[in-house]
């Protein structure tokens, strides 16, 4: 029995709504983009042709993503790439996959960035525990002056963060092996960011597919959350520049102990951004 594009999208998004607890305009995405991905053609082509039917092979292919899915996989670990920012990043079960609210600081970087490489001609930047490399990435193809590195303690993480780099043959980017800042030398950086595991281990607010699906070692940490972003606070004082800053990003609920720390640290200028749901996702801190 064949299947023409419509059949396919309307009872695969049904499937999914009903076995993922998902709200169906989330699973018709899924789909469109699993079909897309088979059929190696874009969204328009799908509406346009939706009465077309499925070859056998294509069905059996898309069935095979689909069946994935509803084990709960993450969509990107499934297709191996997630967009983030104006690019896609390779992705699978070694590294977190990025998150829309993280592109928020991406502009907030640059434009602190842009002030500092005026000032003194330079800039280096340091991603710090940069997974995907897809902050230190994105800004590195933003601004190719720029001199980036990034920071993997997970050599699990390696293989994923190598591929990035190598797609994108960027000269002002490199990778260094390092567990958070402790390879580099003092006053190095003019920016440091990270976005650090923060989710207190004891709680358990997160989604149990994330829990199942992504690595531990990027969600969690000791002490309410904050044992990782304490210790990137206490190092960035010692490889920042006069004047440099720090970005972070941060959990929710946890942005009065993180700038409690950061005053204990003597930071100053300290500000928070908020992401598209208007929590205290980032904080931004200058070395004194």
């Amino acid at each position: 029995m064949s299947f023409t594009i419509k059949q396919v999208l309307k009872e695969s998004t049904e499937t999914l709504s009903n076995k993922l607890v998902c709200p169906k305009n989330i699973c018709r995405m899924d789909s469109e983009h699993f079909l897309m991905h088979v059929l190696k053609v874009n969204r328009s082509f799908l509406y346009m042709s939706e009465n077309s039917k499925l070859s056998t092979e294509n069905l059996n292919q898309y069935n095979l993503l689909l069946k994935q899915r509803l084990l709960g996989r993450p969509f990107a670990q499934i297709l191996g790439s997630q967009q983030f920012y104006k690019s896609d990043f390779f992705v699978d079960e070694n590294v977190l996959i990025p998150r829309s609210e993280t592109e928020i600081i991406i502009p907030e970087i640059i434009k602190s960035g842009d002030y500092i490489y005026n000032e003194r001609e330079s800039l280096t930047l340091i991603d710090a525990g940069t997974g995907t490399g897809c902050i230190g990435i994105s800004l590195a193809l933003e601004r190719n002056k720029w001199n980036i590195l990034l920071l993997e303690k997970e050599l699990k993480s390696l293989h994923i963060l190598n591929s990035n780099l190598e797609r994108f043959q960027l000269s002002n980017c490199y990778i260094i092996f390092s567990d958070w800042l402790s390879s580099i030398s003092n006053d190095f950086a003019d920016i440091i960011v990270s976005n650090p595991p923060y989710i207190d281990k004891s709680k358990d607010v997160i989604d149990e597919y994330v829990k199942k699906f992504e690595p531990s070692s990027a969600l969690y940490a000791d002490g309410d959350g904050l044992s990782e972003i304490k210790k990137i606070i206490k190092n960035s004082k010692r490889v920042l520049k006069k004047e440099g800053l720090l970005f972070l990003e941060i959990g929710y609920k946890q942005s009065e102990n993180v700038i409690s720390i950061l005053r204990k640290n003597y930071y100053k200028d300290i500000k928070t951004i908020l992401d598209y749901n208007g929590i205290k996702r980032f904080i931004v801190a200058r070395h004194t």
